[in-house]
């Protein structure tokens, strides 16, 4: 067969293969490690010289570590299969309550950051079939998902794909395989 083949439904696979995305090896470890160091150089300090500034000091430190944690946590952050989008700390999306799947791109200087907007056809509550249970602890880390336009019929969920280890158009690609077979 040629390079210019004729048929443009030769690429579409007729199953989709589930997948799920952890952060990028070496995305948080400098900022999580090098920000506990630092933090315990200041208690360090701050104990041995009995002075409060270098303990208050390493308090914002040790916050810093505490939100960016899920960087080197080997949860998934995101993940497909036959029931629908999981996406950490939110739950399972189905995929007929998804309207619209998309990426969109930006760019700062010489850095680009892309982001999959899932556009839902209700509200998040009705969207989600398995809801994963709340968890203080984790409730005030990094997570990487956002809601927008939440009062509206058709809520937008915004997925940061730059930290995670796939090409957003390969991802796009097999999570539309999903999408179209249900």
């Amino acid at each position: 067969m040629s390079q210019y083949n004729q048929d443009p439904w030769q690429d579409v696979e007729k199953t989709a293969e589930p997948f799920s995305l952890s952060y990028k090896k070496g995305t948080g470890e400098p900022v999580v490690y090098g920000s506990l160091l630092l933090g315990a150089a200041l208690l360090g300090t701050g104990i041995v010289s009995a002075s409060p500034i270098p303990v208050l000091a390493s308090l914002p430190v040790f916050l810093s570590v505490y939100w960016h944690y899920p960087f080197i946590d080997k949860r998934p952050q995101l993940a497909a299969s036959d029931e629908g989008l999981y996406l950490e700390r939110l739950g399972v999306v189905r995929w007929s309550a998804i309207a619209e799947l998309s990426i969109y791109t930006t760019a700062v200087r010489t850095m680009e950051f892309a982001q999959l907007h899932i556009r839902l056809k209700g509200s998040l509550d009705e969207c989600i079939t398995k809801r994963e249970p709340q968890s203080l602890v984790r409730s005030a880390m990094r997570k990487n998902w956002r809601l927008k336009q939440k009062n509206t019929n058709q809520p937008l969920l915004e997925v940061d794909l730059h930290l995670l280890p796939c090409s957003p158009e390969l991802l796009i690609k097999r999570i539309k395989q999903f999408w179209r077979l249900n």
